[in-house]
C-alpha cells in the first residue's frame, strides 16, 4: 500500500511539472515570436529609411526618403510594401510559423509639414553638429548686432518718408514756377519799356538731378555691367510655397515652436552656404540668385536682385541720413546751399524745405556709391563717420559720373554684400524663409536628369507602421514601430 501511494503521488507531481514545462516552452516560443516580430519591423523600417535620396544628402546634407518613387505624387503604400518585403525574410528565420496578416501606415511626417518645420529642424541639427559652439555664438552675436543696426537705419528711413519732405519741396518749387510765370505775364501785359531789375542768378540745384537719377533702375546705377545680370525666370505655380502640398498624417512630429536666435542664425547660415547669390551664382536650378529669391520671392532673378539692392540702399540711406542730421558741418553746408537755391527762385521761406530735401538727396547719393562698392566686392561700415564719407556736396550733381568711376575695393572693416544678405535674412519670418529655401532645393534637384518629378512634399521625415503577424495560426501580435531621421 505504501509503494502504491508513493507512485500515485509522483505521477501527480510529474504531470504538474510537465504542464509547467510545456507552458514555459510555449511562453518562450511566444516571447521569441514577439521578439522576432519586433526585430522584423526594425529591419523593415531601417531598410526603408536606408533608401534616402542620395542627391539631397550629397548636395544639401539632408536625409529624406523620397516616397514618390519618381512619380511626382506621394505613394505611402509603396513605402509600406517595402517594409513588408524586408520584414518577411526575418519572420522565416526559425521554426515558428510567422506570417503577416495585415498592416499599414498609421502616421508619417513630411519635410514641408507645418511650413517646413521638419526641414528647419533637420537643418539646424546638422548645423549644430557642423559648427562649434564658440563659432555659433560668435555668428549669433554678429547677426544680432548687424540686424539691430539695420532696423535702426530702416526706422530712420521710414521716419523720413513719413515726413514727406520731397512732396513739400515739389509743392514749393511748383508754386515758385507758377509765380515766376505769372510775374512775367504781368510785365508783358503792362508793356513796361524799362528793363526789369536784374533777378538773382539761380544756382545749380542738385535736388532735381538726384530726382531724375532716382527714376533710373537701381541695377543700372550700382552694377558696372547690368547686361551680365541673370534673366532666368521660374514658374511660380510649380514652387512648393505656392502649390497645394501633400500633408503628413498623425501626431508624429512635435508641435511647432519658436526658434531660438542660435537656431535662426544657423539656419540662415545654411541658406547662405547652400543657395546661390549674386556674388556666387549657381548653375543648376531655375534661378541663379537663390538667396535673393528667399528675400524677394519673385520668379525672376533680376527682380530679386533689384529688391535686394533697393533694400540695402534703404539701409544705407537711413544710416547716412542719421549721420547727416548729427553732423553740424554738413548741415551747415546744406543750409547754405538751400538758402542760395531759395533766393535764386525767389522763395526764401522755402529754404527749410529745400534743406531737408537736400539732406535726403545727399544721403541717397552717398548710399548709391556704397551699394555700388558692395556689388563690386567691397565693404561698407554699418556706422558712418566723417572719415569714411565719400561724396562731397559739391559733387552731388555729378553723381552719375561718380558712379561710373571704378571704386577701389579695400580690406577695411565693414559688411560686404553677403553680410547684408545674412542680416536681412535673419530678420525674415522663419516659416516663409524655410518654405522658400525648400523651393530652391526642390528646383535644383528637379534640374538633374531623371529627377524631373522630385517633390519636397513627398519627402518623408518619419513614419509609423502597425503590422499584425500571425504566430502558428493561433495568436496574433501587432508590431507598432516608428522611425525617423530626426526623431
Amino acid at each position: 500500500m505504501k509503494k502504491g501511494s508513493i507512485t500515485v503521488f509522483f505521477a501527480l507531481i510529474l504531470s504538474i511539472i510537465i504542464v509547467l514545462i510545456c507552458a514555459s516552452i510555449e511562453s518562450v516560443k511566444m516571447m521569441c515570436a514577439r521578439t522576432q516580430v519586433a526585430n522584423g519591423a526594425d529591419v523593415g523600417m531601417y531598410s526603408l529609411f536606408a533608401q534616402y535620396d542620395p542627391d539631397l544628402l550629397e548636395q544639401y546634407d539632408l536625409f529624406y526618403l523620397d516616397a514618390s518613387y519618381g512619380a511626382g505624387a506621394l505613394q505611402m503604400c509603396e513605402a509600406y510594401r517595402t517594409v513588408e518585403e524586408y520584414m518577411e525574410p526575418v519572420l522565416r528565420q526559425n521554426y515558428l510559423d510567422l506570417s503577416i496578416a495585415s498592416g499599414g501606415v498609421t502616421g508619417f511626417s513630411l519635410a514641408t509639414d507645418c511650413n517646413g518645420q521638419p526641414f528647419r529642424d533637420q537643418v539646424t541639427a546638422y548645423m549644430k553638429d557642423a559648427t562649434d559652439s564658440q563659432g555659433a555664438q560668435l555668428l549669433v552675436n554678429t547677426l544680432q548686432e548687424n540686424a539691430e543696426g539695420i532696423e535702426k537705419a530702416q526706422a530712420v528711413k521710414r521716419q523720413a518718408q513719413t515726413q514727406q519732405w520731397m512732396a513739400y519741396y515739389e509743392e514749393e518749387m511748383a508754386w515758385a514756377g507758377n509765380e515766376s510765370a505769372r510775374a512775367k505775364a504781368e510785365l508783358q501785359e503792362e508793356e513796361i519799356p524799362e528793363a526789369p531789375a536784374a533777378l538773382p542768378t539761380p544756382v545749380e540745384n542738385p535736388i532735381d538731378v538726384i530726382r531724375e537719377i532716382q527714376k533710373m533702375g537701381i541695377l543700372e546705377l550700382v552694377i558696372t555691367n547690368p547686361a551680365d545680370v541673370s534673366d532666368r525666370e521660374d514658374n511660380m505655380e510649380e514652387l512648393a510655397s505656392q502649390r497645394d502640398l501633400e500633408q503628413g498624417m498623425g501626431a508624429l512630429y512635435p508641435a511647432p515652436s519658436e526658434s531660438s536666435p542660435k537656431e535662426r542664425a544657423l539656419f540662415q547660415e545654411y541658406v547662405m552656404e547652400n543657395c546661390g547669390m549674386y556674388k556666387k551664382p549657381v548653375d543648376g536650378g531655375a534661378l541663379q540668385y537663390q538667396a535673393e529669391y528667399i528675400l524677394g520671392k519673385s520668379a525672376r532673378d533680376r527682380e530679386n536682385l533689384e529688391n535686394a539692392a533697393n533694400r540695402i540702399l534703404e539701409i544705407r540711406e537711413g544710416t547716412n541720413l542719421a549721420y547727416l542730421y548729427a553732423d553740424p558741418d554738413k548741415r551747415a553746408q546744406c543750409a547754405a546751399l538751400a538758402a542760395e537755391i531759395a533766393n535764386g527762385f525767389l522763395v526764401p521761406p522755402a529754404a527749410g524745405v529745400i534743406e531737408e530735401a537736400m539732406l535726403l538727396c545727399w544721403a541717397f547719393g552717398e548710399s548709391a556709391l556704397e551699394v555700388k562698392a558692395l556689388f563690386d566686392g567691397g565693404r561698407t561700415p554699418l556706422e558712418k563717420t566723417a572719415q569714411n564719407w565719400n561724396l562731397p556736396l559739391e559733387n552731388l550733381s555729378g553723381l552719375l559720373g561718380e558712379l561710373s568711376m571704378a571704386i577701389p575695393v579695400t580690406d577695411e572693416p565693414g559688411m560686404d554684400y553677403a553680410d547684408y544678405l545674412r542680416a536681412l535674412l535673419f530678420l525674415e519670418p522663419e516659416d516663409s524663409k524655410a518654405m522658400r529655401s525648400i523651393d530652391m532645393i526642390e528646383r535644383n534637384i528637379c534640374s538633374q536628369p531623371g529627377k524631373e518629378n522630385f517633390r519636397m512634399d513627398c519627402c518623408v521625415e518619419s513614419m509609423e507602421v502597425a503590422i499584425d503577424v500571425h504566430v502558428n495560426d493561433r495568436k496574433t501580435y501587432t508590431a507598432l514601430h516608428r522611425y525617423g531621421y530626426n526623431l
